[in-house]
């Protein structure tokens, strides 16, 4: 049987595809699916994000303390709204360069935790992840992305950065240059490229220096999840190389369905799947089809399929980057209408126990391989 990536990829590339759109639509027909037969699976499964920018986002408005549990539709997240979708947990970023300052929003972050008991819990593990779902609460994972610029050239400061509760740290936020304080050697290419350029810099890039092999070897000894989302192409499989626990690229794409940096390569795809991590499929219409237009949530499910084709469904999650998109609507509006991505998933022909993967069990395992003690 043709899989759908299959098809994709007899299409003449991104040009063949685009051209063989219509044709697609005919050759793989949906099947009709009711908002309550997909609300009934989406009240079931998991919901575990791989990132969420709303606690920085809401840091860099000089919003503190926060105001998210008000329903406020400035915000593509807030309390209300998470649980009324089903919204378990998710990796909420503290800490991604210049928006917001990592000790700011970690105290605000942990103050609003501390305060509001009934409805948030911090996450230091898969177990915690599982019972946020089973009390109604919503679970915080911390994570940092671009940790070169919180740990002045001293990978020690991660282990208070666990210490108060961190427990995913991302290489880069794309950042990088020969400054002892950067983690990879040259930053990361950001916006629409060719496969050709994809090679160049695997090539030409400058890989991971002393200070970010530093980090993943510190990362793997305090189980915290290291992230691989915006790391220059050289340097992401020099982690992979010396990384003994799977990775999460918390939010990303398929590069063969849009071809942009931030969208990863089969081969990339391949060698993550190997590892045992997963990928985030992320809410960015950039990195979803170069047209804005056609951005839409049948095609981030196209993208899901295809890692599913590639290498198996136990690849892939879903990583929103919601909050994190500027003034951008993304390809998922806001929360509240997370269900209509689990109606796309049933009409593409994906069954309960698959979705549930995608939506949170995929992650859930690498907390499980991760951050969980072994014994505790």
């Amino acid at each position: 049987m043709t899989t759908r990536r299959d098809f994709l990829m007899t299409t003449g590339g991104m040009a063949g595809l685009l051209a063989s759109d219509a044709a697609a639509k005919e050759t793989h027909a949906k099947k009709t699916v009711s908002l309550e037969e997909a609300q009934a699976v989406h009240s079931r499964v998991l919901i575990l994000d791989g990132h969420n920018d709303v606690t920085v986002e809401r840091v860099a408005r000089g919003e503190i303390p926060f105001r998210w549990h008000e329903r406020d539709p400035a915000y593509h997240t807030d309390i209300p709204r998470m649980k009324e979708t089903g919204y378990d947990a998710g990796f909420f970023i503290v800490g991604d360069g210049p928006i917001a300052n990592v000790w700011i929003t970690i105290e605000n972050t942990l103050d609003q935790i501390k305060k509001h008991p009934e409805d948030l819990m911090l996450i230091l593990s898969s177990r915690d992840a599982e019972r946020a779902s089973d009390e109604g609460k919503i679970g915080i994972l911390m994570a940092i992305e671009g940790i070169g610029r919180w740990i002045d050239g001293k990978a020690d400061i991660i282990r208070l950065l666990y210490r108060l509760g961190v427990r995913s740290v991302a290489v880069t936020h794309g950042e990088g240059g020969e400054d002892a304080t950067f983690l990879q050697g040259t930053k990361s290419s950001f916006g629409p490229c060719t496969p050709a350029d994809r090679e160049r810099e695997r090539r030409e890039a400058g890989g991971l220096s002393a200070l970010g092999r530093e980090v993943v070897k510190l990362n793997h000894e305090l189980r915290i999840i290291t992230d691989l989302a915006h790391i220059n192409d050289k340097s992401y499989f020099e982690v992979l190389e010396n990384l003994s626990r799977p990775p999460i690229v918390s939010h990303t794409a398929v590069f063969s369905l849009c071809h942009h940096w931030r969208c990863l390569t089969d081969d990339q795809i391949k060698a993550l799947a190997q590892s045992g991590g997963a990928m985030g499929i992320a809410f960015a219409p950039a990195f979803i089809h170069p047209d804005r237009e056609q951005a839409t949530i049948d095609r981030l499910v196209e993208h899901i399929c295809y890692v599913a084709d590639l290498v198996g469904i136990d690849y892939v999650g879903i990583g929103t980057d919601f909050d994190g998109l500027g003034r951008k609507t993304p390809v998922v509006p806001e929360m509240s209408q997370l269900v209509h991505l689990t109606r796309s998933m049933l009409a593409h022909g994906m069954t309960e126990a698959e979705i549930g993967k995608v939506w949170g069990g995929n992650f859930l395992r690498l907390l499980q391989r991760n951050i969980d003690h072994p014994g505790g």
